[in-house]
């Protein structure tokens, strides 16, 4: 049954969908989309995924909390442009050799696979560098408690900052290709496609 064919309203916690919010909460890492004029950059992220309310005083809905070095490519990138692009699955996925299991174990192994591998979300919005020392400790705290202790070397190191990214839409996708759009309401789109693609596709007038 297509993961998609019945989606859900959104959760109650978040204006996000059920099934985006579900696979932010099981998901260990994304990729990270950030641009500079013309030149994109793409980064493999710990994060933490915080409902609407868990991030009062400083934050009223969800949001999603990485960290970075400052002399980093995506913190340029986030300090001269807030529009970011966010990729996260629960796919799970691994090359095959000639050392792969066979027989049984490899039945089991690919059912246990096709049970994780459900969606993925591409996430659009804006990012912000938190500033505030209070405001810092504070979504490093709940960051740090939501990743494993190999992590805190990304998160709690020296020159490390606080990044805070408020999701304004997304593109879901299952495995049977269904796809489902959101966005916010109120919130500006991302650019449009109109008439034919590169592959003779016709596109009509609508958000990516």
């Amino acid at each position: 049954m297509p993961i998609l064919a019945d989606a859900h309203e959104p959760d109650e916690d978040s204006s996000l969908p059920a099934e985006v919010i579900s696979c932010l909460k099981s998901s260990r890492f994304l990729q990270l989309g950030t641009s500079y004029r013309d030149y994109p950059h793409v980064s493999l992220m710990n994060y933490t995924y915080i409902p609407k309310g868990d991030a009062l005083p400083y934050e009223e809905g969800a949001v999603i909390v990485m960290t970075s070095e400052r002399q980093t490519k995506k913190f340029f990138n986030i300090s001269a442009n807030s529009r970011v692009s966010i990729l996260v699955h629960d796919w799970v996925s691994k090359q095959t050799t000639n050392d792969a299991p066979q027989g049984l174990t490899q039945f089991l192994l690919s059912m246990n696979q096709a049970e994780l591998s459900s969606i993925s979300a591409t996430l659009n919005g804006r990012a912000r560098i938190v500033e505030g020392e209070a405001e810092e400790k504070f979504f490093k705290e709940k960051h740090l408690a939501s990743n494993p202790a190999d992590a805190r070397l990304f998160i709690d190191a020296e020159n490390v900052a606080v990044i805070v990214v408020s999701v304004s839409s997304a593109r879901v996708a299952d495995l049977d290709n269904n796809v489902v759009r959101w966005r916010k309401p109120g919130a500006e789109s991302t650019p449009q496609l109109n008439g034919v693609g590169a592959n003779g596709a016709s596109y009509a007038n609508g958000t990516l």
